[in-house]
């Protein structure tokens, strides 16, 4: 009689360690899971951190070109070179000068074949006796056409003043 309980007293322990084991396996499984997931949701993050900051960076780059040229012509020709032939430019209102959209690649370099985002830029003027106010808007589209990314900037353009005057 004293045989047959020994053994079975063996396989419960014995049971238990193995249950014990596959306890502490799937704790550190689901652990390992949730470590993974804030690593990979910090990496997007810091990649759209990245994007917004590179944004920032060519919008008040286009900022300070415009607010001393006045021109968007001029803005674009020296923010992304002589790319006017695939610039997208479209006359608008009587109150605004133009409209450009942009392609650009992650990094706000000029690129029609993929396209990151879009930048457009319209102008609006508003005249005065002494000059004309051209206010630049800018703003970052991304592929499904949500703003990512918008700013706002002016160049007072005076009148000419003519001699004798």
């Amino acid at each position: 009689m004293k045989g047959p309980t020994k053994p079975r007293a063996k396989a419960v322990r014995f049971n238990l360690f193995f249950l014990e084991m596959i306890i502490v396996l799937l704790f550190f499984s689901i652990a390992a899971a949730i470590i993974l997931n804030s690593f990979a949701a910090s990496d997007r993050l810091a990649k759209k951190s990245r994007r917004t900051e590179s944004m920032a960076f060519c919008a008040q780059s286009a900022a300070e070109i415009f607010s001393e040229t006045g021109s968007l012509e001029d803005t674009m020709e020296m923010l992304f070179g002589d790319v006017s032939s695939q610039i997208l430019c479209v006359d608008t209102d009587e109150s605004s000068m133009e409209y450009i959209a942009i392609p650009l690649s992650e990094d706000c370099t000029f690129s029609p074949n993929e396209p990151f985002c879009c930048m457009h830029m319209n102008v609006d003027l508003e005249e005065y006796s002494g000059g004309v106010l051209k206010i630049l808007h800018i703003n970052f589209e991304g592929e499904n056409g949500e703003v990512l990314y918008s700013m706002t900037s002016g160049a007072y353009v005076p009148y000419e003043r003519r001699d004798g005057e």
